[in-house]
């Protein structure tokens, strides 16, 4: 019963990650503007690679069939991973040169490690591998939590000046959340990595906990994103008029 309402739960992620990456990349053809466009792509990406790892985990298939897939979602993971290393740089500091260096050293990171993860063959690589792409993604959301987060904090100051809208406000500290909540999840599965608690199990065995935990903080972490994302670009009226009323604080 509990097997059956994860697959569910995952399901229902992986559709909404979909729908919100393409309403977002409709959003960025509406509008022209380019950091609405790396987020869908990047959403996009993320609720493809949670659905095949949906499939992949799906009893009844053959083992090489799962690795394949588990493989197929590692690709989705590390292109929504590259993209938002894009946004961040495009849309927090356009202008520098160190943060085009750090995304550019973060972006080969990331794609270097999943091109190793797909020459190995081992959707979960073990050792030195395993423990240096959870690191790179790590790194990658990490800094994007942070450049969320010091825009929420700025945003703070200048509506209590009165110089900026408390929607707006919301709006930066709903990304600081969505960041911050995929940035939890490579941290949760790199403390799992360098504890040596997280490896890959036989064919045909069950998840051990660490694995189940891990993927628990997958779908915990992906629908408080999902979540975040959908109420920083969607926002219903009900919503709006709520921020706008006072009765929330802007951050």
């Amino acid at each position: 019963m509990a097997a059956a309402a994860r697959l569910v739960a995952t399901g229902l992620l992986s559709l909404g990650l979909l729908l919100l990456g393409l309403r977002l990349l409709g959003l960025a053809r509406r509008s022209g503007k380019t950091p609405e466009r790396w987020l869908g792509l990047a959403f996009a990406c993320a609720g493809a690679g949670v659905g095949l790892l949906l499939l992949a985990a799906l009893g009844g298939l053959a083992p090489e069939r799962a690795r394949r897939l588990a493989l197929a979602a590692q690709v989705g993971l590390s292109g929504a991973v590259t993209f938002l290393i894009v946004f961040a740089w495009r849309a927090f500091r356009p202008g520098s040169l160190a943060a085009g260096g750090l995304a550019l050293g973060l972006a080969g990171a990331n794609l270097a490690a999943g091109a190793a993860i797909l020459a190995t063959g081992a959707p979960v690589p073990a050792g030195a591998l395993g423990l240096l792409a959870v690191l790179a993604r790590s790194a990658a959301l990490s800094w994007l939590f942070v450049e969320s987060a010091r825009f929420a904090r700025r945003m703070r100051r200048r509506v209590a000046l009165g110089l900026a809208e408390p929607l707006v406000a919301n709006r930066f500290l709903l990304w600081s959340i969505w960041t911050g909540a995929l940035a939890a999840i490579p941290l949760f599965v790199l403390a799992l990595r360098a504890a040596g608690a997280l490896e890959a199990p036989a064919p045909g065995a069950p998840l051990p906990a660490a694995a189940r935990a891990a993927l628990a903080v997958l779908g915990l972490g992906g629908a408080v994103a999902l979540a975040a994302g959908w109420l920083a670009f969607f926002p219903p009226s009900a919503y709006r008029r709520w921020v706008a009323s006072g009765r929330r604080a802007p951050a």
